[in-house]
């Protein structure tokens, strides 16, 4: 049909309406003839089936020629290039093949899809522009996004260029509403052999093991033809040993016998070797094993040296591992494998945001301990503030209500940084700057954008709503020296009441240097000056000698991602303020358990960092002045503690020699240590197409099931995203949940088991995804191209005959909505059907408006006649006037003058005019024709324009 609906439900109304509209026709008792009741029935019959057209979405479905054709262009890591590049351009070849009126479109997709080209005629591309993670094959988002790109009008088809080897997301659902909304799908395979290929699977190791326990390493290979393979194993990155195996063709598995003696995480990797391999990606795996025992310590200072007396005096009860702060681990497995972690004198800035994060879904997460131990790099002077260690720890860094608390200024020189999204990383710097000094601390931003000004003057924190928005809209220029901000930054600086002063400068390096003297009076203004050297393009020569000059430091940064790190050091500098060095006797508020026993008088401690205590946080010991010395409290799983003084040299030298000094730090740290206990659980974890999967078998120790068992389960990404899922029991004793693992790398689960809302016992265990799954198969899979191609109503492609453009082509047509021109049509119609009830015109009116309308067409005719003789009449006038001024005038008396016609006035008696003067005579009028010759004359003319008008 070539007309539908939009609404068809409103079509109810017609045969209601219209008969209703007709029956009153009928039955109206209006004095009408019967014609015009007859007449204004059918208008007001067309004037509802109108409006109930207009309700109902009354369409026209007007045929449109032409189709429109997605290319999905598959790159993913599967495909070559090379063979990337030949499906690029047989759809090239494809869309110059195709008529005029069709349209071609681009779109490429790997884990992620993105559109390269709309579809417009005569599309092609001649190079691939949009750039998608290639690690996954993800055909569902592709079909997707096309389907949500094509005009509107026109034939929809779209053409799948892939390998098929899908492992994210589920194309058969998508193509089914791609189907719904008229698109077709054809296919063409690409790929092929890469040769010989062999490949790691996985390798399998239990979780946990008992100390001196042998179990095995089972490592899981593939092999396209059978060879010869040296597999290699190591532990802990160090080799175990290599052996050389005889690969079949298929799956293969080797065991390898271990035993461990060491407690604590272990780490193993396997790596297979082979001539004529082609893949070298997917020939290694790796996993993790831990073993328990005496509870372990990891020991992270900033000065191991200095930290030798705490790790004697822990060292007999625990095993303690000693680590420099800036060799923190970077995996979440490893920080989980102690039963607490202890920082000393450790700044956020050495540790990064990344590392902080993994730190606090230890302790959240998996139940770690985590002991924070003070100095002049930690707590409130280490940049803790908005940082997931301060979120962690029972202590606050916000000192809004320290009102004697020495104050920091700091000032932001701003250049715009000439890499991409440069001014928008600077304005997060700002931000973050703003958001990490506390509120008496001063901030200000100068910017050259035309001229040195301030974008935010020097001023106390405080309120950050004002100076958040000036930020956000900052938009600095190319700064062509430094001299004109850095006496500004110095200026302020000079009025400021600040202890601690520091001017922080953002550059590339390329504005003049500022002068010695400069440098010299900032400096003697007791200001620092650091450097940030930032997508340089020249020597740092510039921006070293100002740091030096300024006693700063300088950092060259190659990468934004650099930053933050570098930022938090730096803001740090100000933060110093918070450290008070007032020797103090810590004094007893309450007794707990870090405690218990300690009731004797407390050494002096000579210095501490001032902290403020969170709401839910017990603390025992405080500082004469009431800030905390000792806090802790629960978070999530695990327990943290905050002593906010140190235990070294500097200002714990008197309890170095104290008799408690050992205990004190046992009572601590034991405080701290991991208490949930360890859950029996056969556990195992597993990744498949992008998905974790997590099955338990719950047995007690008589091996009868445990059933309805409340067990949930926290899974941690290689990048610490975290995802909370609640298992489900699907049989006897037997437990499973799922949760997303799209990202290569170790994840690690908290499997949990809680009763009436608590946390009764927890295993760690974890998997690994250890390369792409692209890398896991090669060459087309048929079966599943095939099967999409007949579920979207197409076929397999021949390139050598097939266009995808000249197959299967059907007319199709585009609604066109009617509703407007019926508006207009129910408008007129009801101005006809009242004009037709309210006006009557009679027979003889009838024919005098007939009658006006024939004179006023012959009128047209008539008056363009009458122009044509008023011409003529002009011209015979002016040859008259010519004459009479060339025949000679006699004079006549003025008595004898005779008016023209055209001057004759009838004759009105005027009332007479008083003379009070003589009044000269009058000039003689000239000699006129005589009377009956003017007659005359004037009567031929008058009668020869009738005649003209007639």
């Amino acid at each position: 049909m070539p007309f539908d609906f939009t609404h068809p439900h409103w079509l109810w109304l017609l045969p209601v309406t219209a008969g209703a509209t007709w029956w009153l026709g009928v039955r109206s008792d209006a004095l009408l003839a019967g014609w015009r009741r007859r007449l204004s029935t059918a208008l007001r019959l067309l004037l509802v089936c109108g409006v109930v057209l207009a309700l109902a979405g009354f369409r026209w479905r007007h045929p449109v020629e032409g189709m429109n054709t997605f290319f999905l262009l598959d790159r993913s890591d599967s495909l070559a290039a090379t063979t990337q590049e030949s499906a690029r351009d047989q759809a090239n070849r494809w869309a110059a093949e195709a008529k005029r009126v069709d349209k071609a479109g681009f779109l490429v997709f790997g884990s992620e899809a993105a559109l390269e080209s709309e579809a417009t005629s005569g599309g092609a591309t001649e190079k691939i522009q949009a750039v998608v993670p290639g690690d996954r094959t993800d055909i569902a988002s592709a079909i997707r996004l096309a389907t949500a790109a094509f005009p509107e009008s026109g034939q929809k088809r779209l053409v799948l260029l892939s390998d098929g080897h899908e492992n994210l997301g589920d194309a058969r659902q998508a193509l089914a509403q791609a189907r719904r909304q008229g698109a077709t799908l054809d296919v063409l395979p690409l790929g092929g052999s890469r040769g010989s290929d062999l490949s790691v699977r996985k390798i399998v190791l239990p979780a946990t093991v008992k100390r001196g326990s042998p179990f095995e390493a089972r490592v899981h290979i593939t092999s396209d033809a059978a060879r010869r393979a040296k597999v290699r194993l190591l532990r802990n990155d160090r080799l175990l040993g290599e052996q050389e195996v005889a690969l079949e063709a298929g799956k293969n598995l080797f065991t390898f016998p271990q035993r461990l003696e060491e407690t604590g995480f272990h780490g193993y990797e396997v790596t297979v070797e082979a001539e004529g391999d082609t893949v070298p990606q997917n020939n290694r795996a790796t996993g993790f094993t831990s073993v328990r025992g005496t509870p372990r310590l990891l020991l992270v200072s900033s000065s191991p040296e200095q930290d030798r007396n705490l790790v004697d005096a822990l060292r007999p009860e625990y095993e303690v591992r000693v680590l420099p702060a800036n060799a923190f681990p970077s995996t979440l497995a490893e920080i989980q494998d102690h039963d607490a972690v202890i920082l000393g004198n450790v700044g956020a800035g050495v540790l990064g945001p990344d590392r902080m994060r993994l730190l606090e879904s230890a302790v959240r997460d998996f139940g770690v301990g985590l002991l924070c131990i003070g100095g002049d790099d930690s707590f409130t002077a280490g940049a803790y503030r908005g940082t997931p260690l301060e979120t962690a720890l029972p202590v606050s860094m916000d000192l809004s209500s320290k009102k004697v608390l020495p104050a920091g200024a700091l000032v932001l020189v701003m250049h715009g940084m000439e890499f991409a999204n440069g001014n928008q990383i600077s304005r997060e710097i700002g931000l973050a700057a703003l958001n990490s000094l506390g509120p008496r601390d001063e901030l200000g931003v100068v910017l050259w954008d035309g001229t040195d000004r301030w974008l935010l003057d020097l001023a106390p924190v405080g309120d950050r709503a004002a100076a958040s928005k000036a930020i956000a809209g900052m938009n600095q220029g190319d700064l062509p020296a430094f001299d004109g901000l850095m006496t500004l930054a110095r200026d302020g600086l000079r009025k400021s009441t600040a202890n601690l002063k520091h001017i922080l400068v953002f550059s590339d390096g390329d504005p003049a240097a500022p002068a010695d003297a400069l440098m010299e009076s900032i400096v003697d203004s007791k200001i620092t000056v650091s450097t940030v050297m930032i997508g340089a393009h020249v020597a740092p020569r510039t921006m070293i000698r100002m740091a030096e000059a300024g006693r700063g430091r300088f950092h060259e940064v190659r990468s934004s991602a650099e930053l933050p790190q570098i930022f938090i050091k730096e803001t740090a500098v100000i933060l110093k303020s918070a450290i008070d060095e007032t020797p103090f006797v810590p004094r007893v508020v309450s007794a707990t358990e870090p405690l218990r026993g300690l009731d004797g008088a407390f050494p002096v401690l000579r210095g501490h960092v001032v902290t403020e205590p969170k709401a839910r946080a017990e603390v025992p010991l405080v500082t004469p002045s009431g800030d905390p010395l000792l806090a802790h409290w629960q978070h999530g799983l695990g327990r943290t503690a905050a002593f906010t003084s140190d235990a070294r040299s500097r200002w714990a030298q008197d309890w170095l020699g104290w008799g408690s000094y050992k205990r004190f730090w046992m009572q601590a740290t034991g405080w701290v240590l991991r208490r949930v206990d360890t859950a029996e659980f056969q556990a195992e974890a597993s990744t498949d197409r992008g998905e974790g999967r997590l099955t338990v078998d719950a047995v007690d120790s008589d091996g009868a099931y445990r059933n309805f068992l409340e067990l949930t389960a926290t899974a941690v990404s290689p990048t610490g995203r975290r995802t909370e899922v609640r298992l489900e029991q699907r049989g006897p004793g037997h437990y499973e949940a799922a949760f997303p693992a799209g990202e290569v790398g170790a994840y690690l689960i908290g499997l949990a088991e809680r009763r009436d809302g608590r946390i009764v016992a927890m295993q760690s265990l974890g998997t690994t995804v250890n390369t792409s799954p692209e890398f896991e198969n090669h060459g087309a899979n048929r079966p599943v191209l095939e099967s999409l191609a007949q579920l979207g109503g197409g076929r397999i492609l021949d390139p050598a005959k097939d266009n995808p453009f000249l197959l299967d082509r059907v007319r199709t047509r585009r609604p066109v909505d009617l509703w407007e021109v019926l508006l207009k049509w129910i408008v007129l119609l009801l101005v006809a059907d009242i004009g037709l009830r309210r006006i009557e015109i009679d027979r003889d009116e009838w024919g005098r408006w007939l009658g006006r309308l024939k004179r006023f067409g012959k009128g047209a005719e008539v008056e363009s006649q009458a122009g044509a003789s008023e011409e003529s009449l002009r011209t015979l006038l002016g040859k008259r006037d010519a004459v009479r001024a060339s025949a000679p005038q006699a004079p006549a008396a003025e008595s004898s003058r005779v008016e023209r016609p055209a001057d004759i006035r009838p004759t009105v008696p005027a009332p007479p005019i008083p003379v009070t003067e003589p009044q000269p005579p009058l000039p003689s009028a000239p000699a006129s024709e005589p009377p009956g010759n003017a007659a005359g004359g004037m009567d031929r003319l008058l009668e020869a324009k009738r005649r003209a008008r007639k």
